[in-house]
């Protein structure tokens, strides 16, 4: 059970770190008074930022050791999606920002 709550957390931190820029512009399109319309080029950059987190979820999982112990399912939680999130963060510095 530890182990799904792990992947599921690690899931969601690359996926969540994936798609906050565009949840920030959106919000920032809403803010100042722009007419948000939905392209469909959303959708594809959607599918595929959620199969690109799915794969770098893959890759990263085995790398993440859940500490030994009685531990809670939240707070194994906290940590894989703490996990996820930052090496979805440093992948995205070091191939993304840095072309």
């Amino acid at each position: 059970m530890l182990e799904i709550v792990a992947f599921a957390g690690v899931l969601l931190g690359v996926l969540c770190r994936t798609l906050l820029p565009f949840v920030v512009k959106m919000q920032d399109a809403v803010g100042k008074g722009e007419k948000f319309t939905w392209n469909w080029a959303y959708a594809y950059t959607a599918v595929s930022a959620f199969f690109t987190s799915f794969v770098i979820a893959i890759l990263a999982f085995p790398s993440f050791s859940i500490p030994a112990g009685s531990l809670s399912l939240f707070y194994v939680f906290i940590l894989s999606f703490g996990y996820g999130w930052g090496l979805n963060d440093l992948y995205n510095k070091v191939f993304v920002d840095l072309r």
